[in-house]
């Protein structure tokens, strides 16, 4: 089964707009209101939806079936395994810039297991500077030898994911 998400590109203040951060859709077809996404089972999938001056951003899995007792996120059908949602200023801010900074340090955000978004989610809500939280988690959810080989050492206490 296929699962849905609507892209809405810009277009002025009083239309919602919605993007996808993360994930590889197998096709992507033409709809009234923006193109339309379409992902395989089991794909991860960051999506961020933005209206007037509030953005809200989703990171899920797409499921086999639809589930009833899944969660649902607005402009995608059917219903998903929700890992983490975030509706702040500063906390949407840091998770756009999560994926490029897997990226970054070669790491791909689909092999991270589902564990890691949700502890992410939850540091996010804490009061840790989000980098301390980050690098520790990474360390948690991937193995000592892809650290080693992928990313530098020690990361800066400056940076910010």
């Amino acid at each position: 089964m296929k699962t849905a998400v609507q892209v809405r590109l810009p277009a002025g203040q009083e239309r919602p707009e919605s993007q996808l951060l993360w994930g590889s859709p197998c096709a992507t077809v033409a709809g009234a209101l923006g193109p339309i996404a379409l992902f395989g089972p089991g794909e991860l999938v960051a999506y961020r939806i933005r209206y007037r001056r509030r953005a809200r951003v989703f990171v899920f899995r797409t499921l086999d079936v639809d589930d009833r007792l899944a969660a649902w996120v607005p402009g995608v059908r059917p219903r998903v395994e929700l890992l983490l949602e975030l509706g702040t200023h500063g906390r949407v801010r840091l998770v756009r810039s999560l994926f490029p900074y897997l990226a970054k340090r070669a790491l791909d955000p689909t092999s991270l297991p589902d564990a890691f978004y949700v502890r992410v989610g939850v540091a996010l809500a804490g009061r840790l500077p989000s980098h301390k939280v980050l690098v520790s988690l990474i360390r948690r959810s991937v193995p000592a030898a892809a650290l080693t080989r992928h990313a530098p050492a020690q990361v800066a206490p400056t940076e910010t994911p």
